[in-house]
């Protein structure tokens, strides 16, 4: 008979003592919890966001030191081109994209950035529907700015509603390349498919941070936040279904910020809240100091900077975004 193996009792202590403090659901670590509670949307069908209106993805460092070539489309009426100015630097050319918007032959708009100089900047350009409140398809240029993981800076050239005057909106800066419309609820009108950048850096690195789908529309010429808007429920299914795939077991709070924004979107913030305050790095610091006041002009604290806990950090942080937290 094989002899009984008999474990010291401090170790089996220690493991009891172990188990008893463990938060609930800990045991499986925080990506099983997820899988494990948002079930449902792992079979969601994936959203492939497509647009066949007519652009332009161009740069990239893909020339290989060539300049080029100009290019151009149409939608009816509306004309965009894309031509280059040079400059030299240190024996390098580097260039300039500039974008000339023209209606009935009529030059409405030119963009360019002179901030924007490299050897083959990418850029894209595209005719689109964005606002059906006037005659004349919107023009959407967006320029890569560089930089760590950012940016495009991106506009939309759009018409007033009887089609006579043309202005040019600002969207924003996006994490990312070049932005490009798309028709994400296929009603035959373009939106921005983006993701909240507010999130990123906010309680973790940029690897490890993730964000809320974000979608941004244009009406009479402003640029909205319709993501809440019920039409766009499916791709936020999708998102969190993409989301899930990507749960940490370490280093959780960057995640756990953007999970508890998608899941206030779809209407189950309660529930993420829960599973969050199961499953948050304690441990942690980042993004916990914080100032009493907004900052100032300077980007410095003009009052007071006190340490929060990760969830109060993270309810402050989603109420200044216009997130709903519900406990």
């Amino acid at each position: 008979m094989a002899a009984l193996r008999i474990l010291p009792v401090l170790p089996l202590l220690v493991l009891g003592l172990a188990l008893q403090h463990r938060p609930a659901g800990a045991a499986d670590g925080l990506a099983a919890a997820v899988k494990a509670a948002d079930a449902k949307y792992l079979t969601v069908p994936d959203i492939t966001a497509v647009s066949d209106a007519p652009k332009i993805e161009a740069g990239g460092w893909e020339n290989e030191g060539a300049v080029p070539e100009p290019r151009e489309i149409s939608q009816g009426a509306v004309k965009a081109a894309l031509s280059y100015r040079e400059t030299t630097s240190e024996g390098e050319t580097l260039l300039t994209p500039i974008v000339t918007i023209s209606v009935d032959g009529k030059e409405v708009a030119k963009l360019g950035d002179e901030d924007v100089a490299f050897p083959d900047p990418p850029v894209s350009v595209q005719i689109a529907e964005l606002d059906p409140d006037n005659p004349h398809p919107e023009v959407v240029v967006s320029f890569y700015t560089g930089g760590a993981h950012c940016c495009s800076n991106t506009s939309v050239v759009t018409s007033s509603k009887d089609g006579t005057v043309w202005s040019t909106v600002d969207v924003g800066q996006f994490d990312g390349g070049p932005l490009i419309a798309v028709d994400l609820d296929a009603d035959g009108r373009h939106e921005f498919e983006t993701r909240d950048n507010a999130f990123l850096y906010a309680f973790s690195c940029y690897a490890c941070s993730e964000a809320p789908l974000e979608i941004l529309a244009l009406e009479s010429g402003a640029v909205k936040d319709v993501s809440t808007e019920p039409s766009f429920k499916p791709a936020h299914e999708a998102w969190l279904k993409s989301m899930i795939g990507n749960a940490p077991d370490e280093d959780v709070n960057g995640f756990l910020a953007g999970y508890v924004g998608e899941k206030i979107l779809l209407g189950e913030g309660k529930e993420a809240w829960t599973l969050m305050l199961a499953h948050y790095d304690k441990a942690s610091d980042w993004g916990l100091e914080q100032c009493d006041q907004p900052m100032d002009d300077q980007g410095e604290c003009p009052g007071k900077l006190a340490v929060l806990t990760f969830p109060d950090a993270l309810q402050r942080m989603l109420k200044e975004n216009g997130y709903k937290v519900e406990k």
